[in-house]
């Protein structure tokens, strides 16, 4: 009980005016003094790692070179959004086919393995998603129906059994007018709603390709930074050119390389 109030004393003390008491700020302070998820989530959902192992999706005690390689990802991206105050980072390919929605889940898997360190994977590749298949997820509904006003962010939001400190917001079928979509209201709320729940959490973001369509740039702005995916045997050094010429002002704050033909083979 004590821990409990503490919580709702800290959350009343944070108020810059005197105003009526808000229950989301009590029940986030609460959900702060138990390291418990603010976002709150539909269901929890079970991984078949077996057949994940397959689809080249790494787990956090993998001890082969790419779960290593994704640790150091991890890392990098945790010193440079702590050092930077990110919260909102994008995974973005030049074009299909180059690996950023294995990436982001990859990322995302490995973040939450950090023990302070909380996720949420989103995915607005609108056009083409595939977190939730990649991942294998059994659900009902994804972020699709919440574009369309039928449904709360909780009841499109899971969490991931054996992961505890990862929520995934996935997109189950395309969704028309995605450009359009993403330059609506609703995606500027729907990343504000979430970064202001948890400031702590961070948000992995999978996005459609650049080239391909003006969906990422329209998302970028509402982002702190961006991951690009490179493919040794597929991106051209031009396409990379371009995607950072469109990305202007955006913060890339490092490049994957995937499919590399001189793959780390030392151990330590």
């Amino acid at each position: 009980m004590e821990r409990i109030q503490r919580a709702l004393d800290l959350a009343k003390s944070q108020r810059s005016a005197p105003v009526a008491e808000d229950p989301r700020a009590e029940r986030a302070a609460i959900s702060r003094e138990f390291s418990l998820p603010a976002v709150e989530f539909n269901a929890r959902v079970a991984l078949d790692w077996s057949t994940l192992r397959e689809r080249r999706i790494v787990s956090a005690a993998d001890v082969h070179p790419a779960g290593h390689a994704y640790r150091m990802l991890r890392t990098q991206v945790l010193q440079r959004a702590r050092a930077h105050g990110l919260s909102t980072l994008g995974v973005v390919s030049a074009v299909n086919g180059e690996g950023k929605t294995l990436t982001a889940i990859n990322l995302a898997l490995s973040l939450a393995a950090e023990p302070n360190q909380t996720v949420l994977l989103i995915d607005l590749d609108l056009r083409r998603p595939a977190v939730a298949s990649t991942l294998g997820l059994s659900v009902a509904r994804g972020l699709e129906t919440w574009f369309v006003g039928e449904d709360p962010t909780r009841t499109v939001c899971y969490a991931v059994e054996g992961v505890p400190r990862l929520l995934v917001l996935p997109t189950l079928a395309p969704v028309p007018s995605s450009s359009e979509t993403l330059a609506g209201l609703g995606t500027r709320r729907l990343i504000g709603e979430l970064k202001a729940r948890d400031p702590g959490r961070l948000l992995i973001v999978d996005l459609p390709p650049v080239l391909l369509s003006d969906d990422a740039l329209t998302v970028a702005p509402l982002l702190d930074a961006v991951v690009l995916v490179v493919n040794e045997r597929r991106t051209r050094r031009e396409d990379v050119a371009r995607v950072l010429e469109l990305f202007g002002n955006t913060r890339v704050v490092g490049t994957v390389l995937n499919q590399s033909s001189e793959s780390e083979q030392r151990a330590y």
